[in-house]
């Protein structure tokens, strides 16, 4: 059962996709008219002087399941036209016990070749077969056919002479009616196949302006976020040549603001790019990986962040060690927000199925989920991993792991 997505404000609740009757119209169609021409056809009949009732019964009933085998065999037509043509051609069994057979009978069969020639005329040639077989031997047998006006054959001659104008005639109008089912067959699909390309067009300019939209964005980020970031690091590296009596600490300690806000710059460009999907290769940065955590947390411990590791990975793909740089990142933005004088442990693991890394620090009260948080919960799930925030005894535990 497929679902579908209810605008803002509505119920969520999932809605049935309503079932596709069209398929079975137009079988339908022809089996009711098939139907009807066996209705008032005259069954097989046995009702003579004398005889018993099972003997006046049994052949109606007979007739009668010949009838539907007919009719269900047309109904079929579109979804298996083989066994719908031996449906049709089931009750041919009867034929040496009567000694002639229902019309209609064959008009079943020449519908099931209609019907079937509306999916590809490669789907028609078995019902078809079957029906200018039946035409051959009509019109050189002699067999009587019954009709609604009684039984009637092919013309004179049969039996004797093959009646070649009448099965000229038979497999024309045949061969006609497919002709033009399969005509009609390919309009439809040729229909659909033009709609399904507006809607390919339509989705490819709406990922077409979305791109544009995306781009527009990134420019309006770069214009705002990176101008000020910029001037947090102009302002930290002209400390010093504004204000000569810093001493050297202070100088060190401007150092790495401006070089902290120079690979915040990068970074946010690199994201940027990512964001607008419209920059030349040669702008594009290569993501970090799992490699890159040890360089990650040499930084922070420059700045002055307590950080002991322990444990190592090996073997990372990129996509799995970016997510794991991100991780570890943001786990130390948040240990440096919140609890900056503690010492924060990082515990890396790693198996042959999965890998990941237990991040610890001092904190106070539960941890409440922040947007990089989310984020990095979002990363990690796409990966098919799983990422746990909680404070246990005083102490924020972060747990990240995917698969390796």
């Amino acid at each position: 059962m497929t679902t579908t997505a209810l605008p803002t404000g509505q119920s969520t609740r999932p809605v049935a996709t309503v079932p596709d009757w069209r398929p079975w119209v137009t079988p339908a169609v022809f089996a009711l008219i098939v139907g009807a021409f066996l209705v008032i056809t005259p069954a097989f009949s046995s009702d003579w002087p004398g005889a018993q009732t099972w003997m006046v019964a049994a052949p109606r009933i007979v007739t009668v399941a010949a009838g539907v085998s007919v009719a269900t065999g047309v109904l079929l037509a579109r979804w298996s036209p083989v066994w719908a043509t031996v449906l049709t051609v089931a009750p041919w069994v009867m034929v040496p016990f009567t000694g002639w057979f229902v019309w209609g009978w064959w008009l079943g069969t020449i519908a099931v070749t209609v019907v079937a020639a509306l999916d590809g005329l490669r789907r028609a040639v078995v019902p078809y077969v079957a029906a200018v077989t039946i035409a051959v031997w009509y019109c050189g047998s002699g067999m009587e056919a019954m009709l609604p006006i009684g039984l009637v054959n092919a013309g004179t001659g049969g039996g004797e002479h093959f009646l070649w104008p009448v099965f000229i005639v038979y497999v024309v109008m045949i061969s006609a009616a497919v002709g033009i089912s399969a005509a009609i067959g390919a309009g439809r699909r040729a229909s659909a196949r033009h709609i399904a390309a507006q809607v390919t067009e339509q989705h490819a300019l709406e990922v077409e302006s979305l791109a544009g939209e995306r781009a527009r964005l990134a420019r309006d980020l770069h214009d705002v976020v990176a101008h000020h970031v910029s001037l947090v690091a102009v302002r930290a590296e002209s400390a010093p040549f504004l204000h000569p009596d810093l001493n050297e600490n202070a100088r060190a300690v401007l150092a790495d603001i401006a070089a902290d806000a120079r690979e915040a710059l990068t970074e946010l460009r690199q994201v940027l790019v990512v964001l607008q999907r419209t920059s030349d290769e040669s702008e594009r940065a290569p993501q970090p990986t799992a490699c890159d955590v040890d360089d990650l947390v040499a930084g922070a411990v420059a700045a002055g962040q307590p950080i002991e590791v322990e444990g190592a990975w090996r073997d990372v793909s990129p996509a799995t060690g970016y997510v794991l740089y991100r991780a570890v990142q943001e786990g130390l933005t948040n240990a440096r927000r919140h609890a900056a004088a503690s010492l924060t442990t990082v515990s890396r693991s790693q198996s042959d199925t999965t890998v990941g890394f237990r991040m610890a620090n001092a904190a106070q009260g539960a941890a409440e989920p922040g947007r990089g948080l989310i984020g990095m919960r979002e990363r990690v799930e796409a990966l098919g991993g799983t990422m746990t925030a909680v404070v246990v005894d005083g102490e924020f535990v972060l747990d990240v792991v995917v698969p390796a």
